[in-house]
């Protein structure tokens, strides 16, 4: 049995390190998909990308209130960008979210936001 949990414990490890994706809140059945977005951007030698995503679009307004953030790292081998959320989010009608590559890495990442009206 003890085998067994090392192993599972071992592979939950090796899992989680493989992507950078990250998730804020909890979708619940009747949520809606607010926004599904995939930034995808090209290596820079030497150099990084920061990019901040902000929901709703600059210039509109949202009358959901988001109940999950969820960032998926599409590339699958460590070398996505790293998902933070800066302001908004769960509870909250708006959200950034920024992702920062790593050094000459590109990213790709998809964006979903949850919610209820």
């Amino acid at each position: 049995m003890k085998f067994l949990y090392s192993c599972v414990l071992l592979l939950a490890v090796f899992a989680a390190s493989q992507a950078y994706s990250s998730s804020w809140g909890k979708r619940n059945s009747t949520d809606i998909l607010l926004s599904r977005q995939t930034e995808v951007r090209a290596p820079l030698k030497n150099s990084y990308w920061n990019i901040n995503i902000d929901y709703p679009r600059p210039g509109t307004n949202s009358v959901y209130t988001i109940t999950l953030v969820n960032v998926i790292d599409n590339f699958r081998n460590s070398s996505g960008a790293t998902p933070s959320l800066w302001s908004g989010g769960p509870g909250y009608r708006y959200a950034q979210i920024n992702l920062r590559s790593q050094v000459s890495r590109g990213l790709n990442s998809t964006i979903e936001i949850w919610g209820k009206y």
